[in-house]
């Protein structure tokens, strides 16, 4: 694995880092019929090369998607407008939520969205640790099982010869009887433990594939920059990681390249308890999803809320009847006695930590000022 990564993750670098905004894309077919694509055309090809020039509309704030959005999707409230500007982040790990801040494509979401925190990561290892020790019992007792079986073989095989042993007459056919319905026992027993062992393997064999391939994704989320945001109507589109905070849970992305609906911001003093709020997002991988609540109260920099905050709403808005944004749904706690309480970071908090990338209020960019 250690080799793998070397030799793998300096040329995905070297291809994110690359700009190719403005570089010519040459596609030709070699003798085989295989299609290639490259930066640099081939010796002795050049009649069968077709040159492929990135669209400028494609690399400039020319695509509206909030336009494009709108039209597909026309809201008639406030939240169903909110949801156009929330969209959906893959990793290679799993699903998250996030929303655009900027008609730009600046995207906020959760840092833990995007890299695992120690928590989770030491929670995932410990489930594949008590996996491992569940599946090693299994083996201790298909193995002890076995060898019951083995014992059973040789007593069967000494309980034969004292058959043959015996002269012939009642007790000799009686023994024979009772020596073959031990037989058809073990048999069966012999089946039933080669189906439980085929079982155990292809068992063990699948777990194993999860295991490396959860490895090896662990290992490039750790050193990728980049994700899918899939947006309101299912598009996926490549964004990119600008920011992640060092005190709070929060991380910005951007997609490059168009103009984005986005949310406007609450300010926390504008909110008090019984405030109806909806949180925004893809819970347990359910894409463009709400639920409603109220604020319950605040604590130090959270906004404290009933709104159903369940894995993958992290990252995702939470908001106003008015459609602005309150906060970034964070976390949730739970105890055996009740649902839980879920948790917000205020979105004065995250816009303050990410400032300096953002653009001010007044550079937002508008159709009029085209």
């Amino acid at each position: 694995m250690t080799k793998t990564l070397i030799l793998i993750l300096p040329l995905t670098i070297a291809l994110i880092v690359a700009d190719t905004s403005l570089a010519q894309i040459y596609k030709y077919q070699d003798a085989r019929g295989k299609w290639h694509f490259t930066d640099r055309p081939p010796a002795g090809q050049a009649q069968d090369i077709t040159t492929v020039t990135p669209s400028v509309e494609d690399k400039q704030d020319g695509k509206d998607l909030k336009a494009t959005l709108s039209e597909k999707y026309p809201p008639q409230t406030p939240v169903q407008e909110a949801t156009l500007a929330t969209v959906m982040i893959k990793t290679p790990l799993g699903t998250g939520s996030g929303f655009f801040v900027s008609e730009a494509g600046h995207i906020l979401t959760n840092k833990h969205v995007i890299i695992p925190s120690e928590t989770q990561l030491e929670d995932l290892d410990n489930r594949i640790a008590a996996a491992e020790q569940q599946y090693a019992t299994y083996r201790e007792q298909l193995e002890f099982e076995e060898a019951r079986l083995e014992k059973r073989k040789k007593d069967l095989a000494t309980y034969k010869n004292h058959i043959r042993s015996l002269g012939d007459g009642p007790y000799k056919r009686s023994e024979q009887e009772n020596y073959d319905l031990m037989l058809k026992q073990s048999q069966l027993w012999e089946k039933s433990i080669a189906e439980k062992r085929r079982e155990f393997r292809e068992k063990q064999a699948a777990f194993d594939k999860e295991q490396r391939d959860f490895n090896w994704k662990r290992h490039v989320t750790s050193a990728s920059r980049r994700y899918i945001a899939v947006l309101k109507d299912g598009t996926e589109m490549n964004v990119r990681q600008i920011a992640v905070s060092k005190d709070h849970d929060l991380a910005l992305l951007q997609l490059d390249g168009f103009r984005t609906p986005r949310l406007e911001a609450a300010t926390r003093g504008e909110l008090g308890q019984g405030v109806t709020v909806y949180a925004l997002g893809n819970p347990i991988g359910i894409h463009d999803s709400i639920s409603a609540g109220v604020v319950s109260g605040f604590e130090d920099y959270y906004v404290r809320t009933d709104a159903k905050i369940y894995p993958g709403n992290s990252g995702g808005p939470l908001i106003l009847e008015d459609g602005r944004v309150i906060g970034i749904n964070t976390m949730k706690r739970i105890s055996q006695k009740f649902e839980g309480i879920g948790y917000a970071i205020d979105i004065d908090t995250a816009l303050a930590n990410f400032a300096s990338y953002l653009p001010k209020k007044d550079e937002q960019p508008t159709r009029e000022a085209e």
